[in-house]
């Protein structure tokens, strides 16, 4: 496994879109907690912004911000890193010169696993530090209440990833596979969760493969705002983490499974 990485290292550490990439996530993720300082005043219903920045709903807070960047710069990277392989056709010249295609996708499998270890231990990090910073007092007990957020946190890393990779291995061309996999997550999926609302009504639109990611740290305003789930209509969120662990476990290995059963047979 250390070899697999070691040849993923040489051949894209010194990217330098691999490198901006990794800045702009490491930059821009703490920067969301100054810019949710800057919000305007929050109405009398909903929580005041110091408890976004205090154990423990900083790790709620956090958990979302970093959803978005690691959806965004880190599933972009994951694209960049199995597209350019096709581009430079070194896909198919590192297949030919011996390795087979089975220790090719499990090098790329290690490097979302790596990402996803690299993110949660930045976001385990900041939290700490913010949180730290925030509170008024600061006990081991309050700084790891958190309902699990440091392993769901990993999980929606994976999960974001792995979609990321499924997208780079179907589609090839990374500029059609950023547009595709940007597309579906902000656009395509919310628009086909509405009319499967509309047409079949219920709740099983809650279920679509990235809603349930996102749920695994969903907006933290959802969770505080106890009054949005008396609303009537369709609810924001899962009922519970476990039902968003649960069914993205079972996408990431639907989408894992069945990517390699297609790279594994198409032609390079």
């Amino acid at each position: 496994m250390l070899h697999l990485l070691r040849i993923e290292w040489a051949k894209f550490s010194g990217s330098l879109i691999i490198r901006l990439l990794a800045l702009f996530f490491m930059l821009f993720f703490p920067m969301l907690m100054y810019l949710g300082m800057e919000m305007p005043k929050i109405p009398a219903f909903l929580p005041g912004r110091s408890v976004f920045y205090q154990f423990p709903g900083v790790w709620d807070y956090l958990g979302y911000a970093g959803n978005w960047m690691v959806f965004f710069f880190l599933g972009v990277m994951v694209i960049y890193i199995v597209t350019l392989e096709v581009t430079h056709k070194t896909m198919r010249q590192t297949i030919i010169n011996g390795m087979t295609r089975r220790s090719f996708f499990i090098s790329k499998l290690l490097v979302v696993l790596i990402l996803s270890l690299i993110a949660t231990l930045y976001y385990t990090i900041s939290a700490c530090i913010f949180g730290i910073i925030n509170s008024p007092s600061v006990s081991v007990t309050e700084v790891f209440d958190n309902d699990f957020a440091i392993p769901r946190f990993f999980l929606m890393s994976i999960s974001y990833l792995s979609f990321a990779l499924v997208v780079g291995f179907l589609l090839k061309r990374s500029g059609v596979a950023v547009f595709v996999y940007i597309s579906y997550i902000m656009f395509i999926e919310p628009m086909l969760r509405r009319i499967h609302g509309w047409i079949l009504g219920g709740n099983l639109s809650q279920y679509y493969p990235m809603n349930v990611t996102e749920d695994l740290v969903p907006n933290p305003f959802f969770k505080y705002a106890e009054f949005l789930e008396q609303m009537d209509g369709p609810k924001f969120s899962l009922n519970s983490p476990t039902e968003a662990v649960i069914g993205t476990v079972i996408f990431v290995v639907l989408w894992t499974i069945g990517i390699y059963s297609i790279f594994a047979k198409r032609d390079l």
